[in-house]
């Protein structure tokens, strides 16, 4: 059909509504009348039909390796299937299914959770032959729109001998491409992947990466902040219309080894203990020279922190490390900051000035704690103490559960280096969670995309 009305399509239109007894329609409480009433009928379609995606979309399905999953803000539906025999279900080290048949609805949960399940398939001796085990996620009441990954659910399913990842669409992604243990292995069109070649004694780290613009349907915050980094990035030097407007996402999943995720759910001694966490963040200059992307500034040259991606290193712009002490009911937080001194010189290498920043907007707090998991917000915005310059932005919530799984998510400037670390506090290595490089100093105005990312593990 085309899309356009003729011109004896639309005077037969204008009849219809100048002549046809339309009843009056309440919508909202105004009354339209004859003419209007056509007119009301579609916003009420619209809005009947917006009403029901939301609700479809309320409830994320996908197929797997084991049948289907279903989630919703209270509970998770798992199908595998049939063998035609007796099955357990442990949700963690509860039990919570036994029988014949190859389904089980949990509820009762809680929203934007992660729990792990354990499916183990029986012989008439109700021994278990096969086993499978499954961590994915109950859907979050209220999504944040800052960090879409955060709430993302993302499913792990591991059986012998190999790993499957699902995770939700991204609006505005086509393509993701795939990395096993930082080694690029290919690019996948759709919202699954799965290794059918891994070693049962082996770890894995999968990192999904994907570029999209700016978002600039969903809101109108977001439509004027795509607009704003066009032309940022148009007249920045160095810069470019489409690097300011693209944001880089990176979700990384760990996987511990399938021989020790597939051991009896009783056999499980790790998921007990205490731990103590230390979660620290840094950001530096890599340069030893940098110059100021102001050309009319009166400071040239600044300088830089002459490093590349190391947790010790004693040169930064800014660290904030933070600890998690579990108790037996609520977890104690403590955290340290410290910010870099700032040196200014001329285009000769004279010095001009120095000064540190104010650390007052770097900001960690407890967002809850109790006996299954503890979440901590940072938050930081520290700008130059020298020049009048944008800050250096970044948001990060992470979630410690006691049975040892993690998942922290961020954004922040794609500007300048960002390294994320985690160990446990006796633990002398530190293991990496995000590093990012400087895209450009620029890319810290307002108007320019972030880097969205995530690390999550799946190791008990």
């Amino acid at each position: 059909m085309g899309k356009e009305i003729t011109l004896e399509k639309k005077e037969v239109m204008k009849k219809l509504i100048a002549h046809y007894p339309f009843p009056r329609l309440k919508v909202g409480g105004v009354t339209f009348t004859a003419r209007h009433s056509l007119l009301a009928l579609g916003l009420a379609g619209i809005a009947y039909i917006i009403s029901n995606k939301r609700k479809h979309q309320a409830v994320f399905k996908t197929a797997s390796l084991m049948g289907k999953i279903e989630r919703k803000e209270d509970s998770i539906k798992l199908i595998w299937p049939d063998e035609g025999g007796y099955y357990r279900v442990f949700r963690g080290r509860e039990l919570i299914y036994s029988g014949s048949e190859p389904k089980i609805a949990d509820r009762g949960l809680t929203p934007g959770t992660i729990y792990t399940y354990t499916i183990d398939s029986c012989n008439e001796k109700e021994q278990a032959v096969n086993r499978m085990k499954i961590q994915t996620s109950t859907t979050a009441e209220n999504k944040k729109e800052d960090n879409i990954l955060l709430d993302l659910v993302f499913t792990t399913i591991v059986a012998k001998g190999q790993a499957s990842l699902e995770w939700e669409p991204i609006k505005g992604i086509k393509e993701y491409t795939i990395y096993r243990n930082g080694v690029d292995i290919g690019k996948v069109g759709g919202c699954s992947f799965s290794d059918r070649s891994i070693s049962e004694d082996q770890e894995y780290t999968y990192t999904i990466k994907a570029k999209r613009p700016l978002p600039r349907s969903e809101q109108e915050s977001f439509a004027v902040k795509s607009l704003l980094a066009s032309i940022v990035g148009a007249v920045k030097k160095g810069s470019s219309q489409a690097k300011a407007a693209i944001e880089e996402i990176t979700n990384t999943k760990k996987i511990g080894p399938v021989k020790k995720l597939l051991q009896p759910v009783e056999n499980d001694v790790d998921g007990k203990k205490k731990r103590n966490w230390q979660l620290r963040y840094t950001t530096f200059l890599p340069e030893e020279w940098l110059k100021n992307p102001n050309l009319a500034s009166k400071v040239p040259i600044f300088k830089g922190d002459n490093r590349g991606f190391d947790p010790e290193s004693s040169s930064f712009r800014t660290r904030v490390d933070v600890y998690i002490h579990e108790k037996e009911r609520k977890a104690e937080i403590e955290f340290s900051k410290a910010v870099g001194k700032s040196e200014a010189y001329n285009h000769d290498g004279d010095f001009l000035e120095e000064g540190v920043a104010s650390d007052e907007d770097i900001v960690v707090k407890r967002v809850l704690s109790n006996h299954e998991k503890t979440t901590i917000q940072l938050t930081h915005s520290v700008g130059n103490p020298v020049i009048i310059s944008p800050a250096v932005d970044y948001k990060v919530i992470g979630t410690f559960y006691r049975n040892g799984e993690i998942n922290i998510a961020g954004y922040h400037d794609q500007a300048p280096h960002h390294e994320v670390y985690l160990k446990e506090a006796d633990d002398p290595d530190w293991a990496p969670l995000h590093l990012a490089e400087n895209k450009g100093l620029e890319m810290m105005a307002h108007p320019t995309a972030n880097h969205l990312w995530r690390y999550s593990s799946f190791t008990q």
